[in-house]
Parts: structure tokens; C-alpha cells; sequence
């Protein structure tokens, strides 16, 4: 079963060229309930449809009662859905997982897609479906959003990812005000050091948690699961592409940007072994553009230019050392008005949208208009 689950991936996705299939290794563990940290406090089930004997969609629920308890609320997760072309196979998946929710957990609604929470991939691709899919970013096919709607599930968030061109023009023409606002908040940056890993990634989870509490659906991040994330994360970045910000002594920002590993994963089908792992150490050392994965800011050091400075030492340092010609800063809500305007103001275009979408747990599946 766990065989079929990740290979419909590569069934729904694979003549798309813009898709970047996984590593099946990374995969197997994050679905692994003995390997990822998830689950020392939710728990998830994976449901998949076959006809004749073949399968033909997915979908991964999940449960997180530290968040429901946190922000008080009710409600599950579905995501890595995969689906054919069918209503009727996307509501037998859908029927299967509010189901699992509410008869487990009592859960009122699902709020997808989203794999375990906000902090992992989320959000359905409706726009930019030309370019290519970057690293922990979804990719997905263009009717999904019709097949999602059609099953009665409604719109309840969207978000963008943006785009950085070369950054020469950028940072010119900001090296005069970057001056400014370094005089004018005081404020100091330095990169991580991972002598002190530990350290550094207790002072990062500080900000992580306090920037984004207040975010929609955030779930904080459990001690196991940071400790999880960063160390993935420090296998691949450069230590020096990642940016502290301090008042004093006290941590108030951070930025973590690591190469686009898709530009390496991709060519390998989703396979290290047995001569997977040589191709990618060599592919990655050819990587031409970087994924910009977190940008938080403490909100009470906001609209000091804080944001303003680690997104342009981030641009300088991979423009001018890493020699990157592009990065992906995803993902951030279509809503943050505020958050959206700096990237803006700093060069940032909004080049692909997703969406998340919501259903009641007792909602009836309304029947599909084209076999009625």
C-alpha cells in the first residue's frame, strides 16, 4: 500500500515537465510514523481509491491536538492528494477522510491541503503552473482545483510564492537606504553558526514561534520537530546564507536560505540508489538558484526595515558568493498586505498562487453536475 501511496505521484504528475518528482526516501520517512516527529503528538492515516485493481487517487489525513487546543479550534488535515480526472474518485477520498477525522477525533472540518501542518508543504498550485516546482514547494496538476471545488470543498486561504530575478539592479539601488536602516535601527546581523548548532537553532525557534503565532492555522513547532527540520535543512545550506538578526543579545529575526535542491533531485526520478547519490553531489554543486525558506521577524521589531535587510543580504550574499541568478521566497498569505509590501519594495514578484480549501467533517459531497 505505502508503494502505491508515493507512486501516484509519479502516475498523476510525470509528463508534466515542470514537476519535480521526490526522493522516495524522503518520502517513505516523512510518512514513517517511527521517523518523523510529527507524530510524537498527531497522528495520521493514508487512504488510497483503485479501480480495477489499479489505483487511482490518494490522500493523507492528519491530526494535530496540540494545535486544536492552542488556537481553539476543531478541525483536521488533508493533504498529498492526488486524484484522476474523476469526481467520483476525489469524493470517495474526501468521504474517507472526514470521515477518519470526526469518527477519531470529533473533528468538525478539514482544512487542506496540507501535509501534517503549516509548517510542511500546503497549498493547492491555481496559477503559475509554468514554472517549474521548487524545493518543499507543491506542484500539481491544473484540473485539481476544479475536481477540489466540485466535491463542495470551499476557498479558505490563498497564498503567493515569489520570485527574485538577478538581484544587481536591486541591490544597487538599495546599498544607499540598507546603509540608512542599518545607522537607523541599531539592529545587528550575523550568519549562523553552527559551532553552536544547538544554540543557534533555540534562538531561531524563538523568533519562529513568537513571528508566527499569530498566523493563520500555525502550529507551533514542537522542540522535536525543530530539532528535526533544522538538521535537514544544515545537510544542504550554506551556513553563511542563513542570517540572525539581534537587539543586543536578544534574537528579533532570522532568514534560512538554501540552494533550489530540485535542480539536483529532478533528473534523478526520485532514486539515490545505487548511483543516484554520485549524480547528485555532482549536480548540486551546478545549482543556480535558491529557495528562500523562512523570513521571520518578532512582531514587535516590525516595520524597523528589519525584513527589508535580511531579504537583501540574503540577495547579495547569493548573487555575489553563491552566484545564483534567481531565488524562490515562498510561501507567504495573500492577505499579509504588510509582509507582501516589503517583498515588493525589495524586488519580489508574486509568480504563482495557491489556495487552501476547507470542508465540514458532516458535510454531504455534493453530486458531480457531469454525471447527474
Amino acid at each position: 500500500m505505502r508503494n502505491d501511496f508515493i507512486q501516484l505521484a509519479w502516475a498523476m504528475n510525470q509528463n508534466d515537465p515542470c514537476w519535480v518528482p521526490p526522493l522516495v526516501w524522503d518520502v517513505k520517512e516523512f510518512l514513517d510514523p517511527r521517523r518523523h516527529p510529527f507524530y510524537g503528538h498527531g497522528r495520521a492515516e493514508k487512504f488510497i481509491a483503485y479501480r480495477n485493481g489499479k489505483p487511482v487517487g490518494r490522500i493523507l489525513v492528519s491530526d494535530d491536538p496540540l494545535l486544536n487546543s492552542r488556537k481553539k479550534i476543531n478541525i483536521g488535515a488533508w493533504g498529498m492528494f492526488e486524484c484522476v480526472n474523476d469526481v467520483q474518485v476525489a469524493q470517495a477520498l474526501f468521504r474517507a477522510a472526514k470521515k477518519w477525522s470526526s469518527e477519531n477525533f470529533g473533528r468538525t472540518s478539514l482544512i487542506g491541503p496540507m501535509d501534517y501542518s503549516t509548517n510542511y508543504a500546503m497549498g493547492l498550485l491555481t496559477d503559475g503552473f509554468q514554472y517549474r516546482q521548487r524545493y518543499g514547494m507543491n506542484h500539481n496538476p491544473r484540473y485539481y482545483q476544479g475536481l477540489v471545488e466540485k466535491c463542495g470543498l470551499r476557498l479558505a486561504h490563498e497564498l503567493y510564492a515569489w520570485w527574485f530575478d538577478d538581484a544587481r539592479q536591486m541591490l544597487e539601488k538599495w546599498g544607499p537606504r540598507a546603509q540608512w536602516l542599518t545607522n537607523r535601527t541599531k539592529i545587528q546581523f550575523r550568519s549562523f553558526d553552527p559551532k553552536h548548532f544547538d544554540r543557534e537553532v533555540e534562538l531561531c525557534k524563538k523568533v519562529y514561534n513568537v513571528s508566527l503565532k499569530n498566523n493563520w492555522n500555525y502550529a507551533e513547532l514542537t522542540d522535536l520537530e525543530m530539532s528535526h527540520l533544522s538538521r535537514q535543512l544544515i545537510q544542504f545550506a550554506d551556513p553563511s546564507h542563513i542570517f540572525l538578526a539581534f537587539d543586543g543579545d536578544v534574537p528579533v529575526g532570522f532568514s534560512v536560505t538554501i540552494p533550489d535542491l530540485n535542480e539536483a533531485i529532478g533528473p534523478l526520478n526520485g532514486r539515490l540508489l545505487p548511483f543516484g547519490w554520485l549524480q547528485f553531489l555532482w549536480l548540486r554543486r551546478r545549482i543556480r538558484s535558491a529557495r528562500v525558506m523562512v523570513l521571520c521577524v518578532d512582531p514587535r521589531y516590525r516595520y524597523r526595515g528589519i525584513s527589508e535587510l535580511l531579504v537583501l543580504k540574503t540577495l547579495d550574499y547569493g548573487r555575489n558568493t553563491c552566484g545564483y541568478s534567481g531565488a524562490e521566497l515562498g510561501w507567504t498569505y495573500k492577505d499579509n498586505d504588510s509582509v507582501n509590501h516589503i517583498i515588493e519594495r525589495v524586488g519580489g514578484l508574486p509568480y504563482k498562487t495557491y489556495c487552501m480549501y476547507e470542508c465540514g467533517t458532516d458535510a454531504a459531497l455534493p453530486e458531480d453536475p457531469d454525471r447527474a
